[in-house]
């Protein structure tokens, strides 16, 4: 039996979203920069991120029952960052996304390019090596996301499984961002936050603006040539609704909504070679309603320094 989102898809004629839709790895760009390494200093590096989520909506063919989706998105992200002069910090960041799930008890599978990313960044403060016990950096700028993943809406539906967890959104959004740390000798912490505004695809639907916070805490050990920096914080994101057709103002009631996340982890670095490992767990949570429910995330990185 087709899924509940699905059949409301094809009554409302419109491009088709899941109830977990907004909160998927292929939705608008949601980038975060957190605590940068070795600031004056380019990299590239990978990143992997992986999510879940569960969802759960009212049967139309028996409303005491409950058709559920899960999805399992496991991110590979190449990302960098290059200096031009000494004000202007550029980050790219290019996805390969590879979804997996099921959706009423049928099986997807979906792999791609996603929806590539590039930031420009103006330091605004910068370190003064002269002080040797406050430490500050401040960042703030802003990029787009390209529409390089693959989005085919909901004519083939069959073919590629849930549009949701397509590789791309099929729009230019455009993005805020500004990242700021203060260190006292070993101790700091750093703040960042991003908004997304996105725009309609070429399939008429939109995804929500995003709004992306986080506040960190750290310690800083280095010896020689080795620095280790264990962390804790947490981070609050906010989705707005999504509109399955944007012209005639048609919201999706199935989207949106709130989460906040306590995240540890470690990031170190040896010589040119850094590594991070960020856990993010769920500590409150309202989307689509309250039937979409967020799992916990873990996130690593491995950057090259040069």
């Amino acid at each position: 039996m087709r899924s509940l989102y699905f059949i409301i898809a094809i009554i409302a004629c419109a491009s088709y979203n899941s109830v977990a839709c907004d909160l998927c790895g292929c939705s608008a760009s949601n980038q975060y920069l957190g605590i940068l390494p070795q600031f004056y200093r380019q990299f590239i590096g990978l990143q992997y991120q992986y999510t879940s989520f569960t969802a759960r909506q009212a049967s139309l063919m028996d409303p005491t029952e409950y058709e559920r989706a899960y999805e399992f998105n496991n991110t590979y992200q190449l990302w960098g960052r290059y200096y031009i002069g000494e004000r202007v910090q550029l980050f790219g960041f290019v996805p390969y996304h590879m979804n997996t799930g099921s959706d009423a008890g049928n099986a997807f599978r979906t792999t791609g390019i996603g929806d590539a990313s590039l930031l420009a960044n103006v330091v605004v403060i910068k370190d003064d090596s002269d002080c040797k016990t406050w430490h500050k950096s401040f960042l703030a700028g802003g990029g787009i996301k390209m529409p390089t993943g693959k989005y085919t809406g909901i004519t083939t539906l069959d073919e590629q499984g849930l549009p949701n967890v397509q590789a791309g959104t099929g729009s230019w959004d455009f993005i805020v961002n500004a990242n700021y740390t203060v260190r006292r000798e070993k101790i700091g912490i750093n703040a960042d936050a991003s908004y997304s505004l996105t725009t309609v695809n070429t399939a008429g639907y939109k995804y929500g603006n995003k709004l992306n916070i986080g506040l960190l805490a750290f310690y800083w050990f280095a010896k020689k040539n080795i620095s280790v920096l264990p962390q804790g914080g947490v981070r609050y994101e906010y989705s707005l609704h999504d509109y399955d057709n944007y012209q005639r103002k048609w919201l999706n009631e199935n989207s949106g909504g709130s989460i906040v996340l306590g995240t540890i982890g470690v990031q170190s670095f040896y010589k040119q070679i850094g590594a991070k490992i960020m856990y993010n767990i769920p500590v409150g949570q309202h989307f689509a309603g309250g039937n979409v429910t967020v799992n916990p995330r873990l996130e690593t990185s491995l950057y090259f320094l040069f």
